[in-house]
Parts: C-alpha cells; structure tokens; sequence
C-alpha cells in the first residue's frame, strides 16, 4: 500500500496541493475507506499536509450499513464517516437525515464537536479559496463561449491522435495507401464513435471509424457490415483489397461496475474476426476498449494491430488518420496485455520473487508495459548517469541519445527505469521513473534528459519508515519495458 498505491496520490497533495480527494467503496484489511482514520486523518492530514475536504463517493456512506455492515443504522454510518474524516457526503442519505444524525450524535458523545468542526472547516476552507463567498453567482456567458469551444474540441481530436497504440504492423502493412479502391469496414464497432464508460454515445460529433475512412479515402468503394451475420460480412469483404475490422467492447460491458470474467473478444468476434482473416485479404484490426484483452490469435494471424482504446466522438477522425499515414502512431501501453486470464495479476513492476511457472505457458505477456510501434524507428545510445555528490539530496542526471533511424518523422516515448541492485527489502524488478515523449526527424539525433530525485529511490522500509538506502542502482533506457540500455550508478548516505 506504501510502496504502490499510496505514493501514486501523495505528490496530488504534497506537491500539488489538490484540495478535494474522494473516499472510495472498497475496504483494505476489513477497514472501509469512510471508516479509516489511519488512512483520512494519520497519512492524509497528519503526514501529508491535506487542507482540502474528503468527499465519500456516491453512496460509499450507506454502504458501512448495508453492505460493509460495519454500522447499525444509516445514522451510525453518517456518524462513523465523519468521525473517520470524512468531511461532505455524496448523496448517501437524506439531507434531514444526515445532519440531525450527526447533531445527535455529538449530543450523545459518540461524535466529537472537534470532528463535527474539521468536517465543517474543511469544507468552508475550500469554498473561501475559491472565491465562491465574494463571487456566488455563476457569470451567464461561460457556457456559450466554453462549452464545445474550437479550443477544447482540437484537445479531444489531438488526445485521440496521441493515444493511437500501434500493437503489430508486418511487414510495414501500415499505412494504407490513399489511392486504395475499394476497402471493407467490418465490425459492430465500425459505424459508432465509441466514448467509454460516462457519457452517452448519442451526444457529440460521431465522428465513427466508417465515417473518418470516408473522409480521407473519397475516391474509394467502401464496404460496411456489422458483422452480425458472420459469412454475409466475410462475403463482402473477400474482394476488398484491405480490411479494416473494427472490434472491441462497447458500453454496459466496460465500465465501472461492469466487469468481465472472460478477456477474450465479446461476443461473435473471435469467429468473425476468423472468418475475416480467412478471406486472404490484408486485414488491419482496430481494437476500441476499455480493458486489455486476450487477443493471442489475432497477434498470430493478423498482420496489423492497431490499439484505439475508447477514443471519444472524434475517435474515428483519429483512427484513420492513423491507419493511412496522415499521423505516425506514438502511444504506448500504460498498462500489460496478458496471453489468458490465467496470467493476471500481470504487470511490469512485480517483485522478482514472484513465480510464472506455469506448465502451459511461459508466463510472458501479450504486450509488454511501455509497448508501441510507430512508422518509424528508433535507437537508443550513450546513456549517461551522473549521481548526486555524496550524502547530499541532489537529484540523479541521467540521459541518453535517441535517434530516428527510420525515414519519416515520428514521435517516441523514451522511457527510464530502476532497479535496487541490492535492498533490504524486496524490491520491483524495475519501475518506471520517468518518460518524456519528443519529435524527431528522419536521421535526427537528440539527447533526452531526466532529473531523478533521490525520494524515487526511496523504499518502505522493515522499520516502515521511507529510506533511500546506499548502494548500487540500475537504470534502463529505452522505448518500453523491456529496455536493454543499461547503466549503474552509486549512491553514499
């Protein structure tokens, strides 16, 4: 919890100075989050410094009653959250019902007045610095000029373009050539702008995968099917000269409170996406998802992969902009694509003593951390570490030349991890330190630099306490995970 989940919030607070954090449904060792002083009061308050107020989520108050069990009656629960420090609901109960309950409960001693106090100040405290005392009112033209500004709406298309993870590409079948003559788009996820999980479908653009292919490719004869009839929708695909079969998840199966028990593709898509593939025809497959999914057959078999995610309404623009050239792909994966679900939990960081000695596999992921192609390609060359002097607090100088080797311009994603040589506890193989994401020309070489500070070598100590041990270090450069460039550096204390 130290090591991984809590040091992701704490530089939000420490360094950031966010001023609002919302206490979640689930539980850690029998403790709900509404009900967890250590976790509200003695890290956030106490060790972090917090100012802001905790917000419980969308009913996470109700659910120490009926579902946690750890309260009585909803009174109980309002009682036990605030004591815990949680400072607003969300929507839990009644308001009658809430505030009377608390009014009793410092009444009768089981809520301190101190508690009822920092509940009321934290929320006010925020309310001031916002200016929402001097300033209430809400100006009337915000909206007007704001809302779907043509600002706001390129930040949509460009996010889209950014997030475009190529997985496969054989061959260099991507991308397509724009004098193409006839193309067949196939797939329940072809004629939707997919959003994801919050926001209905039916609003925006709609700028689908079809739609975007229509708009870069006039010229050509396009194929549509659903796919929901599997042999019609491979019959019209069979004389295209390339296929683009749109696939993934959608809405009500992606989601919060939507999960799966299977990672394969939904429904009848493993069979279409066979039956596709069986035309013999270049097939590129686009993959519109929450999740990451067991996609182990279509890596085999299928020539280009194309990792969209849930793009939003400018989604298909972005897409096949992609797949015929007009933007080099340059996401990389945030997060393991296992081979089955037998794998999971799979992630890059594991500690090394964690076995994979699976009889039927060889514990290797689909997709690796850090994962992604572009049109181009890159080397990685003379990394350089320069430690801080000794038993200062000075930060690790580390960088490395990236070239582009290829003969158009792309980004890359260079990314930096860290391994403990030696520790007093155990440690990840690697972690992710940092990454930075440049522009690089045909040929064009440029170094890339990275500030490590020292509180990222830090570990959780036996003593629980954060210590930056001395010792040796490793650190790898490269374009994922899997980086090879390595170097090491000492560290006195």
């Amino acid at each position: 919890m130290r090591s991984v989940m809590l040091k992701s919030f704490e530089p939000a607070i420490r360094e950031a100075n966010a001023m609002g954090v919302m206490a979640a449904y689930h539980e850690i060792d029998g403790i709900a989050v509404t009900a967890d002083p250590f976790l509200l009061q003695q890290i956030l308050r106490g060790e972090w410094g917090f100012r802001g107020f905790v917000l419980s989520d969308l009913g996470a108050i109700r659910r120490l009653h009926d579902v946690h069990h750890v309260a009585a009656t909803p009174a109980a629960a309002a009682c036990l959250a605030i004591g815990s420090g949680v400072d607003m609901q969300f929507y839990d109960f009644d308001h009658d019902l809430f505030q009377h309950s608390l009014i009793d409960c410092v009444r009768r001693g089981g809520l301190s007045e101190d508690d009822l106090d920092r509940a009321v100040r934290s929320v006010l405290r925020v309310k001031f610095v916002l200016g929402l005392f001097d300033h209430p009112m809400v100006k009337p033209d915000v909206n007007a000029r704001a809302h779907r500004s043509p600002e706001h709406l390129e930040l949509s298309l460009d996010s889209a373009r950014q997030s475009m993870t190529l997985l496969k590409n054989e061959g260099g079948m991507l991308p397509l050539a724009k004098s193409i003559r006839k193309i067949a788009v196939i797939g329940p996820n072809a004629g939707v702008a997919r959003y994801g999980d919050y926001e209905e479908e039916s609003n925006g653009l709609h700028i689908s995968l079809l739609e975007g292919i229509q708009k870069i490719t006039p010229q050509a004869a396009i194929v549509h099917d659903t796919g929901s009839d599997i042999q019609a929708a491979a019959a019209k695909a069979r004389d295209a000269e390339a296929i683009v079969l749109a696939l993934g998840e959608w809405q009500g199966i992606s989601g919060e409170g939507h999960d799966r028990a299977s990672l394969d593709l939904p429904g009848n898509q493993q069979q279409l996406l066979e039956a596709v593939v069986a035309t013999g025809r270049p097939v590129v497959l686009v993959l519109e998802n929450g999740r990451p999914l067991t996609i182990g057959w279509a890596k085999e078999h299928v020539p280009a992969i194309l990792e969209a995610w849930y793009p939003g309404e400018y989604g298909g623009q972005a897409i096949a902009e992609t797949i015929f050239g007009d933007h080099n792909p340059a996401g990389r994966l945030t997060v393991t694509f296992p081979r089955s679900v037998g794998q999971l939990p799979v992630f890059y960081n594991s500690d090394p003593s964690r076995s994979r000695n699976y009889v039927d596999d060889d514990g290797q992921p689909l997709f690796h951390f850090g994962f992604g192609l572009s049109y181009t390609k890159f080397g990685y060359a003379h990394l350089e570490i320069h430690p801080p002097p000794p038993h200062s607090s000075e930060d690790i100088q580390v960088s490395v030349d990236v070239t582009n080797l290829g003969d158009r311009e792309g980004d890359e994603v260079a990314q930096l991890y860290l391994t403990h040589d030696v520790s007093s506890v155990e440690t990840p193989s690697r972690s992710l330190v940092g990454f930075s994401r440049i522009r690089l020309r045909s040929g064009q070489t440029r170094a890339v630099s990275f500030r490590v500070p020292q509180a990222q070598l830090a570990i959780w100590s036996a003593l629980k306490q954060w210590t930056i041990e001395a010792g040796s270090y490793t650190f790898w450069a490269g374009g994922s995970s899997e980086a090879s460039l390595s170097g090491k550096v000492a560290i006195e204390r």
